[in-house]
């Protein structure tokens, strides 16, 4: 398992180490002129929850200071960055291609994704429904599903508790393979704004794998993880982990990434990359898909 254990590695490293590399800090501007660098952590009732560098964890009215971040030239109002009652985020995105000409290999391709969000003071939960469909030559090469549930209860401003579960369906010449994960965690809330933050923590849970072959089911232990930050240009990256070592000697890595960059106020391009890893007595291998997203903002 030292293979499995360095991917979980390597992976918490880079989403705890390369991120705040592309942060800027939030600066609070007094009356006075004094500034103090650090990490806006929530606005509630009028109360800024600032970790400065230099004093720690401190509560400042937000009628008293100015709230500035070097992620934008422009300066934001005292209550810009708090999170609405129940703030809800809709999207749809996908890529349809029909290639018939002579030169071409004829092929009829469907790539599709839905997301819904919504986000309060103490939740936020997280779904994706996709779908991937493509024939070629008269022939049918994919036709496979998958659905994303992830709820993250935040317990207090440095604590969080979560819940995700991952199935797929995945269409092969002998059939099809189903996997199913499920896991919870305990763990940490890091750098925490409506903008950015890492959640990362032990996770426990389950694992069910269908092939052709058999089938692979038992309890697990392992990570789990989810990030957002702003890098450049309004573009954000945002990725979720899922890490389970099986009880019953099984392995199996799931790792989402996206770069989203909006164009206008609801159309927005992206690019994602979906990475699989496996290792248990039906299979050991490595899926890694790349994709690029244009769709459409649903707010209002």
């Amino acid at each position: 398992m030292n293979r499995f254990r360095r991917t979980v590695l390597v992976t918490a490293a880079l989403l705890a180490g390369l991120l705040p590399l592309t942060a800027n800090a939030d600066v609070l501007i007094g009356a006075n002129g004094e500034r103090l660098v650090g990490r806006v952590i929530k606005q509630k009732n009028g109360i800024i929850h600032f970790d400065s560098e230099t004093l720690g964890r401190i509560k400042v009215p937000a009628d008293k200071v100015r709230l500035e971040s070097t992620a934008s030239d422009a300066v934001a109002a005292p209550e810009t960055a708090a999170v609405p009652t129940a703030q809800w985020h809709a999207e749809v995105s996908g890529k349809v291609s029909l290639d018939r000409g002579s030169l071409q290999t004829p092929e009829e391709r469907l790539d599709m994704s839905f997301k819904l969000d919504r986000k309060t003071e103490s939740h936020a939960f997280y779904s994706t429904l996709a779908y991937n469909y493509k024939r070629k030559n008269d022939v049918l090469d994919d036709d496979d599903w998958l659905l994303s549930l992830s709820d993250d209860k935040f317990i207090s401003d440095e604590r969080i508790l979560s819940a995700r579960l991952l199935a797929t369906q995945e269409l092969t010449s002998t059939g099809t393979d189903d996997t199913l994960t499920l896991s919870a965690a305990y763990g940490w809330r890091l750098w925490e704004t409506p903008e950015r933050y890492l959640r990362i923590g032990p996770a426990l849970g389950y694992l069910s794998m269908t092939r052709d072959t058999g089938e692979f089911k038992g309890p697990a232990a392992g990570l789990y993880a989810r990030a957002l930050w702003p890098v450049f240009a309004k573009s954000t990256f945002s990725a979720e982990l899922q890490a389970l070592e099986s009880f019953n000697d099984g392995s199996y890595v799931n790792l989402e990434m996206r770069l989203r960059r909006p164009l206008s106020e609801h159309f927005f391009v992206g690019v994602g990359w979906n990475y699989a890893w496996s290792d248990v007595e039906l299979e050991s291998g490595v899926t890694s898909k790349w994709r690029w997203d244009f769709g459409w903002n649903l707010d209002p």
